[in-house]
């Protein structure tokens, strides 16, 4: 058994919109992607993505298409540290999976689902940390 969640962050308002899908695809990406635009009637959506096929698949293609307030911004391949939401999953994780032991499916996947729904208990670490900052490491 596996959670899939699938989601987006406004870096600018500090909130998260999230997804438990039963697998991660174009549809349910479409799915997220909807739920953006009713988030944010108004304006572009810059969303800034990994290379994952899903989001060059025909239909979410078929969808911008429709939707062309949503403009795709790719990162370059294998720069998860680019990918701001990678820093929101790696925080997610230190809170509910680390050192941690739920001996049931249900409670974990309950766990996960609740950290998101009182994200703003985390308020005042997410803004430290999910700031536009980054540092370039030359080798």
């Amino acid at each position: 058994m596996r959670v899939n969640i699938n989601g987006a962050y406004n870096i600018e308002e500090h909130q998260v919109i999230i997804r438990d899908d039963e697998s991660i695809n174009s549809q349910s990406t479409i799915t997220l992607l909807e739920q953006m635009l009713k988030e944010q009637p108004l304006g572009l959506l810059y969303i800034i993505l990994d290379n994952a096929k899903y989001y060059r698949s025909k239909i979410v293609k078929e969808f911008l298409e429709k939707n062309q307030r949503i403009q795709f911004m790719f990162l370059p391949p294998y720069s998860p540290n680019l990918n701001i939401i990678e820093r929101l999953w790696k925080f997610f994780k230190k809170k509910t999976t680390y050192n941690k032991y739920y001996e049931k499916f249900a409670v974990f996947k309950e766990k996960c689902l609740n950290f998101f729904e009182n994200i703003d208990d985390y308020k005042s670490e997410l803004e430290s940390l999910m700031t536009e900052n980054f540092q370039l490491i030359q080798a």
